[in-house]
């Protein structure tokens, strides 16, 4: 599965019910909007958009957007945040490997976030990916990429993200994932537990490629795309490979 990293190992609506998405929009969106500048004429294209919510609410931002993603349940969720708020956005079907060709035009900014990078599935689909967004990026056009940092993670014993605890339709989730690392992949195993009445449990497992520091700012330089900045969140704390925290890299097209 190439496109989105919710996807490959849980169905649209409980990637949806397992975020906190007012806490996610309220530190990512104002990222977005500073890294991109005020809305142009070429939009963005959110890459890998999932359930659409950061694509919905850069819309009502002002933003010309197209979502992108493999999954058809994630877009068809997509479709209704669309709607329910009032958005206009442009839903695209398409892998990361035929991006290109399926939205036909180019952006102002390109921003692919949530980890979904990582679920390229290779280190050739992951670097062929980069090309493809700097391919649909005007001159001067924005990117940011944002993925776990694999690098410290590997190092952990075991590496376990969470808890993360949400609302939906009143119930309460409470969520942690574990991630098991081989040679070239991570396994994610993704558990939920909520009380309807009695307490249940879910849980799903996918792989996705832990994108390195070094090979990702390798990649983007081979695709004609500047450094600008790498953070480990959206605070814009500097980045450390050594640390817990994630990689969001800022690049311009040259």
């Amino acid at each position: 599965m190439t496109g989105t990293g919710a996807s490959i190992f849980e169905s649209a609506d409980w990637y949806d019910r397992g975020i906190d998405w007012d806490a996610r929009l309220g530190r990512e969106i104002p990222f977005l909007r500073n890294v991109m500048g005020p809305p142009g004429q070429l939009g963005l294209l959110d890459a890998g958009c999932g359930t659409g919510r950061h694509a919905v609410a850069m819309a009502r931002e002002g933003y010309g957007v197209v979502g992108l993603d493999s999954g058809q349940d994630m877009l068809r969720l997509a479709a209704a945040h669309a709607v329910g708020a009032g958005a206009e956005v442009r839903w695209v079907r398409s892998p990361y490997e035929t991006l290109a060709d399926a939205v036909g035009q180019s952006f102002d900014g390109v921003y692919c976030i949530g980890n979904s990078l990582a679920a390229a599935g290779s280190a050739e689909a992951v670097r062929q990916a980069v090309g493809n967004f700097a391919a649909v990026l005007r001159p001067g056009g924005r990117l940011v990429v944002q993925v776990l940092n694999f690098d410290a993670m590997r190092a952990e014993q075991p590496c376990v993200r969470g808890p993360r605890i949400s609302r939906a339709e009143s119930v309460e989730y409470v969520s942690f994932r574990v991630f098991h690392f081989g040679s070239s992949h991570a396994e994610i195993t993704n558990v939920t537990a909520w009380n309807d009445g009695q307490w249940r449990c879910r849980s799903h497992s996918g792989r996705v490629y832990p994108v390195g520091h070094a090979e990702l700012l390798a990649w983007l330089g081979d695709a004609d795309l500047r450094i600008d900045a790498c953070h480990a969140d959206y605070q814009r704390s500097p980045f450390d490979p050594a640390c817990q925290g994630d990689l969001i890299v800022v690049a311009t097209r040259l």
